[in-house]
């Protein structure tokens, strides 16, 4: 009887690699991918699901280049990921040398200190809160277009304050029911929007690059800057750019004390 040798493989890690300024899913076909220097195979069958295995699992530094993209390089952590299904969805910025599918317009600038930089469209209404249940960390929400909802990171805005508060798909139940990964703590109104978030790059010196689609009628997007333990938000209308469109906030000076009249102190 003939003996049978059993090799089995273990996933270490499932990327998605996301045009960030339309939000599609890339087939990641032509990608190349690094650790230290030395090239990585990811597993790809075209459809967008690039597949890591037999490295094992232990944290590294990942590389990412693909035509027609900027590169990136993240920090694998897994503590971070799902132990079941290690997922990480990575946002690819076009780098403008192939033809956009959608127009776009471009803030750059330079703000030392910024480390962060993420955007929502405030024109996005097409889905909206209903419910949260923080126990389950469960958000269901009003999707009368049924629309797919299947990337990760999204944003709770509030139109009025012109605020958001990042979200992190962990699971899609439903076309109307997700799981969190970190919860919610924003206070919310049946009118607040959920809007997928656009990622800008921010480099070592402080110079930022962030491609914002121009999708007609309104035309304001809601900029998340961070810089730091400090997080501002800005409105920018992509139809009237600045030359330095993102500045902190002004910090309002310290009052001095005033001295008590004399005669009114107390015992």
């Amino acid at each position: 009887m003939a003996d049978h040798t059993v090799i089995r493989h273990q996933l270490d890690l499932v990327l998605h690699l996301v045009d960030t300024t339309t939000g599609s899913l890339l087939t990641g076909v032509g990608a190349r991918f690094f650790c230290g220097g030395k090239p990585l195979h990811f597993l790809s069958k075209g459809d967008g699901h690039l597949l890591l295995m037999g490295r094992g699992r232990e944290d590294f530094r990942l590389t990412v280049e693909l035509r027609g993209y900027l590169p990136r390089t993240i920090d694998v952590r897994y503590e971070e990921l799902s132990e079941k299904m290690p997922l990480i969805e990575l946002p690819m910025i076009p780098d403008g040398s192939a033809p956009a599918l959608v127009q776009y317009v471009d803030l750059e600038g330079k703000l030392e200190g910024l480390s962060a930089l993420d955007a929502v469209w405030l024109g996005d209404r097409s889905c909206m809160i209903r419910d949260f249940n923080a126990k389950k960390k469960s958000l269901t929400v009003f999707n009368p277009y049924r629309l797919l909802l299947d990337r990760v990171f999204y944003a709770l805005v509030n139109p009025q304050e012109q605020v958001y508060e990042p979200l992190e798909i962990e699971e899609r139940i439903s076309d109307t029911q997700f799981l969190l990964k970190h919860g919610l703590s924003m206070e919310y109104g049946s009118n607040f929007p959920i809007a997928r978030r656009v990622f800008g790059l921010v480099r070592e010196d402080g110079s930022y690059l962030l491609r914002l689609a121009d999708r007609g009628g309104e035309s304001r997007w809601l900029v998340r800057c961070v810089m730091g333990e400090t997080e501002w938000f800005q409105a920018v209308d992509v139809k009237a750019p600045q030359e330095s469109p993102l500045s902190p906030p002004q910090q309002e000076p310290d009052s001095e004390p005033q001295e008590e009249p004399a005669g009114k102190g107390g015992m």
